[in-house]
This record gives structure tokens, C-alpha cells and sequence, in this order.
């Protein structure tokens, strides 16, 4: 009985912790609306998180669990702003982009959306 109870609370913490059913996808090429890094923490926003708007939404790859407009990406995983001056470069050309996303809660930055794992403009 003492085991069953260990056991059954280790499945219950890894089930509930999200990692386990994380999931990557590519996504585009789209187009971006919006790219922003939030200046001051609010609305559930931390602040230096990336955040992209892409235009006319995406469709959201099987396997991932996410909003289809809006991509947040943590500070920490742009630290050195590669992406934010790729997504910049790329919105303010009208040029489209491929990304590969996740909804991984380590790196997710905003409840319910997805955050880039890396971008590249479209050929």
C-alpha cells in the first residue's frame, strides 16, 4: 500500500507537469504583424519578452497545444536579440518567415501561447 501511493504520486506530478506532452512544430511561411519586446511587466506579461503577432493567424501544427496569432517568447531564450532583429528585419521588408515553436512550459512565456525555438526568413 505504501508503494501504491509513492507510485501513484509520481505519475500525478509528471503527468501534471506539462513537459512530458511538449511538442515542436514549423510554422510558414507567415507574415508578421507585430513584434514587440514588453517593456514593463503587466497583464501577465514579464518584462524583455518577445512577443510576435503573426498576420491573418497560423495554423497550429498537430502535437502543439497553443494560440494560432500570437507567439511569446521568454527574455532569456533571445537574451542576445537574434531573433527579435531577424523577426524585425523581416516585418519591416513584407518578407515571410518559417518558425519552429513550442509549447513546452520551461520555455512557454505567456499561459496558452507557444514560444519560438528558432526563425529564419522565407526564400
Amino acid at each position: 500500500m505504501k508503494y501504491s501511493i509513492k507510485l501513484i504520486t509520481t505519475l500525478f506530478i509528471l503527468l501534471s507537469s506539462g513537459s512530458l506532452f511538449a511538442a515542436q512544430g514549423d510554422i510558414g511561411p507567415v507574415y508578421l504583424e507585430k513584434v514587440i519586446v514588453i517593456a514593463l511587466a503587466s497583464g501577465g506579461h514579464s518584462a524583455g519578452n518577445l512577443e510576435i503577432q503573426i498576420k491573418d493567424s497560423f495554423v497550429v501544427p498537430q502535437g502543439l497545444n497553443c494560440n494560432n496569432t500570437y507567439i511569446t517568447t521568454l527574455k532569456s531564450t533571445d537574451a542576445d536579440k537574434r531573433l527579435y532583429s531577424l523577426l524585425l528585419l523581416a516585418q519591416s521588408t513584407k518578407q515571410p518567415v518559417h518558425l519552429r515553436i513550442t509549447d513546452d512550459p520551461a520555455y512557454t512565456a505567456f499561459h496558452g501561447r507557444c514560444s519560438l525555438v528558432w526563425g529564419a526568413i522565407a526564400q
